[in-house]
């Protein structure tokens, strides 16, 4: 009795590893192909950037034009880039765990056929004069049949592993199967990644011969101050959104933003290039109004969200290139501007020091940096005042 418990405790184990293992593999294929879904979408938006970058070229369109769409494709295959290193990375996570599995299934396939075999030799050698001799020295015939009935589970257990051995063997060539096709997948989205890195340089290079001409021409950034005043608009209308539905919902979920104010984190390291309120253009005279700051820093540098919250806005602007807006509760908001990737989607909860993206230059004219904003309310706040 007590060997047949270990039996069925051996099976129910057998049977719920096993169960783990293929609930895991679903939920990875799953994972994985949303992913590429998501890349196969960021794909065709970057062929139709293209497309209406050649056609402003051949309707001799505006250079901010070009600019903008130029600005778009770095941001869309920086962000495309970024996704296949992570699916590299899990791509290569999933054939070590396939290794993994595939070796563990050879043992206990060895395992299992050195038991067999012993098993086998056993039976063989003395099978049927154990239980002649059991009969003859039995004190009772009930004594023998509960042997003979013994025997026989151990005979259908025997079967039962000769089964395991089969199948085990079959899992063994879908892991191998499954092992040569993570290789290879691997493979070409490494080929892609740098097909797609090759992409960007040349974009870039683009750009900054095109910054040449923008830099040195009044008209041109004058144009350039009102894709500013676009994106700031747009801006202040998903705060305004965002706070109008809180107020709605009567939230009084508390926030811990007031109490940073003069010690709170930088977003990015840096120096203070462009202050909050009005300035003027040093060489071209013009007169503006910066609703945050502008913090120069290196490309790629990452970008922190400065206290707990939830990101409720991410979106694209021609003055600003990609934004993160988050959420602090108590009708407080910062915004992060001109950023090369995003690592965070709408909905995210965000705690204090989180990486949220990196540092860019789309949108920019003075190089990467980051523009940040700090909103009470629907009013725009000197962030000065509150970082520490």
């Amino acid at each position: 009795m007590i060997i047949m418990n270990k039996i069925v405790t051996y099976c129910a184990r057998f049977l719920l590893i096993n169960i783990l293992i293929y609930s895991f593999a679903f939920s990875q294929s799953n994972r994985l192909t949303r992913q590429r879904s998501d890349l196969k979408k960021i794909r065709s938006e970057i062929e139709t950037i293209k497309k209406q970058l050649e056609s402003e070229k051949a309707k001799e369109r505006s250079i901010m034009d070009m600019l903008a769409a130029l600005d778009r494709e770095i941001d869309l295959t920086s962000g495309l880039v970024e996704q296949l290193k992570r699916e590299e990375k899990r791509y290569s996570k999933a054939m070590l765990k396939v290794a993994y599995e595939l070796k563990d299934k050879r043992e206990e396939l060895y395992r299992l056929q050195d038991l067999y075999s012993k098993r086998l030799v056993y039976l063989y050698k003395y099978g049927r004069l154990k239980d002649i001799d059991l009969l003859l020295r039995s004190d009772s015939f009930n004594q023998f049949l509960v042997w003979v009935k013994f025997q026989k589970l151990l005979a259908e257990n025997d079967q039962r592993n000769y089964k395991n051995i089969l199948e085990k063997k079959n899992i063994i060539e879908d892991k191998k199967d499954k092992f040569k096709e993570e290789i290879l997948t691997r493979r070409q989205i490494i080929d892609e990644k740098l097909k797609e890195q090759a992409n960007l340089g040349t974009t870039k290079e683009k750009r900054k011969n095109l910054l040449t001409d923008v830099r040195a021409s009044k008209q041109i950034y004058i144009k350039k101050l009102e894709d500013y005043k676009l994106s700031a608009i747009e801006i202040e209308r998903l705060i305004n959104a965002q706070e109008k539905k809180r107020i709605s919902l009567g939230s009084l979920k508390q926030s811990s933003f007031p109490a940073l104010k003069g010690r709170m984190l930088w977003p990015a390291q840096g120096s203070v290039i462009t202050k909050y309120g009005k300035y003027t253009h040093p060489v071209l005279k013009t007169v503006t109004t910066s609703l945050g700051i502008d913090i120069r820093a290196n490309s790629g540098d990452d970008v922190r969200v400065v206290a707990d919250g939830i990101v409720t806005a991410i979106t694209w602007q021609r003055g600003r290139g990609n934004i993160i807006i988050v959420d602090h509760f108590g009708g407080y908001y910062t915004v992060y501007t001109h950023l090369q990737n995003i690592f965070v989607q709408v909905d995210n909860q965000v705690s204090i020091g989180e990486t949220i993206g990196t540092v860019g230059e789309s949108g920019s004219l003075k190089g990467p940096m980051l523009h940040f904003e700090i909103w009470q309310n629907n009013q725009a706040r000197n962030p000065l005042d509150w970082l520490g």
